[in-house]
């Protein structure tokens, strides 16, 4: 009997032993992660590489010239097309025309180029789309003014 009463003690411990699991809460299980789950091996690092950027196509009636911002504040206003409503072999007539662009509200101001030429930008744009608008745009507005602005047409500057 004492065996038999051994044997049923060891068997009910071997069963208690593996059928008693510390059960979680469910709100314990919510916010505790399974180890595994919750690192992931990145196998290479993410790099970024910026688009090329594309040099401005010339087309007919465009103008492809090295020039400089006369003021150098103005520098960051030459784009990569600009609308040139003026071209004068004189400083201060260029500076006139631009002042008369300002006044109608253009954020104009002037470039040379290497022939010493100045230009009186209308404004300067990223796109050629934006910036035939506003030339035709000033042609259509100021036809009377021969050799200005109705004669406006786009510089891409040459770097």
């Amino acid at each position: 009997m004492k065996k038999t009463l051994l044997m049923a003690t060891a068997i009910f411990a071997a069963v208690a032993m593996t059928s008693c699991k510390s059960q979680k809460t469910l709100s314990e299980a919510a916010t505790v992660a399974e180890p595994s789950a919750a690192v992931e091996e990145v196998s290479a690092p993410i790099t970024y590489t910026a688009p090329k950027r594309t040099a401005p196509v010339v087309q007919a009636g465009d103008r492809q010239e090295k020039v400089k911002t006369v003021n150098a504040s103005d520098s960051g206003l030459l784009k990569d097309y600009n609308v040139i409503v003026g071209s004068f072999g004189s400083k201060e007539n260029a500076e006139n025309m631009k002042n008369k662009m300002v006044g109608r509200g253009y954020r104009a101001f002037i470039v040379q180029n290497e022939s010493g030429m100045y230009r009186v930008v209308a404004g300067g744009y990223d796109t050629r789309s934006d910036a035939t608008s506003v030339r035709d745009d000033i042609r259509s507005t100021y036809p009377t003014e021969q050799g200005t602005c109705a004669e406006a047409w786009l510089l891409i500057p040459a770097y």
